[in-house]
C-alpha cells in the first residue's frame, strides 16, 4: 500500500511533529487533528490539513477521515491526577477513533503508537521480551495503553490495524528527555532509583517513524480476538543492539554532553516516598506529574529488554546511527535551540 493521505493525531507532540515531516517528505497529504487551543506553529505548511478537534467527539474530524489512507495514531495522555481518568481517555478516544474509522466504506489502516509499557516488563525467565510474550502491563499508564490495544483488537475483524510498541523513544523535540540531559549538565547529577536500575529498550524518534509508516504499507494485520496471547499485527520498537541500565545511560548521556556525571542512587523506599509527595502536589495544582508512584513502578523493574526482530525482518527496521552517535546529535539540538 502506498500512503498518498494520512490522518494523524497526536501531531503537535514530539513523535507526532516528526512523522508529519516524513509524511510530507514522501509527498503526503497530511490532515492533522489539533486541539483548537494548540497553537502548534510547524503545522502551518503547504500540505497540512488541521482539523481543530479532539478524540472526545468524533464530528469534528469524521469527514476528514474520508479518503485517507492511513489513520496515525500517537494522541494520549502519560499522566493524570486520577488513574482512573487516564484509563477512560486512552482507551475511549481510541474507540472513538477506532469506530469512526470502521465507518466508512472503506476503512483506512490504522497505526497505534501503544508502549513497550502496555506490554510490559521482560519475562522474568528469559533475557528479551518479544512479541509472543502475554502483556503484563505494571502501571496504571500500561494498562491504559494496553487498555486501548483491546479495544482495537475487538475491532479488527472490520478495521485493518497494527499496533507498534516502541520503547523509550528519544531525539531532538523531545521535552521530558531534554529534562534528563538538563539536569546532568547543570548539576552533573544522575539520580536513580535503586541500586540495580532495568535494562532499557531505547529507539531514536527518526529510527522510529519510518518504522510507523512501513507498518502502514506493508505491516501485519491484527487478529481480532487476539486476548493476552496473539502476537500477530503487533511490533516492538527499540534498538536491540544494546540495553543499558539506566544508570548507565545516565552516564552515556553526560559523555554526549561532554561533562562528567555522579550517579546517586536513592533507596526505593525513598523513590516511592517522592513519587506519593509529588501526585499530591499535582492533586493540589490540579497539574498531573510525571514524577509519581506509577513511574517509580516502571523505574524499579528487572528489566525492560526487548527484542525488534519481528520489525527487523518484516519491516526492514533498522536503526541508521548506534546510540552514543544518536545521544550526541540529541544533545547538539538541545544546545542548538537553548533547550540546555
Amino acid at each position: 500500500m502506498s500512503i498518498r493521505t494520512a490522518f494523524v493525531t497526536g501531531a503537535s507532540g514530539f513523535i507526532g511533529a516528526h512523522l508529519v515531516e516524513h509524511l510530507l517528505s514522501q509527498g503526503c497529504e497530511v490532515r492533522c487533528l489539533v486541539r483548537p487551543s494548540t497553537r502548534a506553529e510547524h503545522l502551518q505548511r503547504p500540505g497540512v490539513v488541521r482539523i481543530d478537534g479532539t478524540l472526545a467527539e468524533s464530528h469534528d474530524y469524521r469527514q476528514a477521515l474520508v479518503g485517507c489512507d492511513a489513520v496515525f495514531h500517537l494522541a494520549g495522555i502519560l499522566a493524570a491526577i486520577q488513574p482512573a481518568a487516564m484509563l477512560r481517555t486512552n482507551a475511549a478516544g481510541t474507540r472513538r477513533l477506532a469506530d469512526a474509522c470502521g465507518s466508512l466504506p472503506t476503512p483506512p489502516r490504522l497505526v497505534y503508537v501503544s508502549s513497550l509499557a502496555a506490554a510490559g516488563p521482560s519475562p522474568p525467565e528469559r533475557a528479551f521480551r518479544d512479541e509472543s510474550d502475554p502483556p503484563t502491563p505494571i502501571s496504571v499508564y500500561g494498562r491504559s495503553k494496553r487498555d486501548g490495544e483491546l479495544v482495537l483488537e475487538r475491532r479488527a475483524g472490520r478495521l485493518p490495524v497494527t499496533i507498534v510498541r516502541p520503547g523509550v523513544v528519544y531525539g531532538a523535540r523531545d521535552a521530558q528527555g531534554a529534562q534528563i540531559f538538563r539536569a546532568i549538565r547543570r548539576t552533573r547529577l544522575h539520580i536513580v532509583v535503586g541500586f540495580h536500575t532495568p535494562r532499557l529498550s531505547l529507539v531514536h524518534v527518526e529510527d522510529l517513524v519510518p518504522m510507523l509508516v512501513a507498518a502502514a504499507e506493508r505491516g501485519e494485520r491484527v487478529t481480532s480476538g487476539n486476548g493476552s496471547t496473539g502476537s500477530a499485527g503487533y511490533y516492538l520498537a527499540c534498538d536491540d543492539s544494546e540495553h543499558p541500565t539506566y544508570w548507565q545511560y545516565g552516564r552515556r548521556i553526560a559523555a554526549a554532553l561532554g561533562c562528567g556525571v555522579v550517579v546517586w542512587p536513592l533507596w526505593r523506599w525513598v523513590g516511592r516516598t517522592v513519587g506519593a509527595v509529588a501526585e499530591v502536589a499535582g492533586r493540589c495544582s490540579g497539574q498531573p506529574s510525571l514524577l509519581n508512584r506509577d513511574k517509580i513502578r516502571e523505574a524499579t523493574a528487572a528489566s525492560w529488554a526487548c527484542s525488534a526482530a519481528k520489525a527487523r525482518g518484516q519491516l526492514g527496521f533498522a536503526p541508521a546511527l548506534p546510540l552514543d552517535a544518536r545521544l550526541r546529535q540529541t544533545a547538539e539540538w538541545y544546545s542548538e535551540h537553548g533547550w540546555l
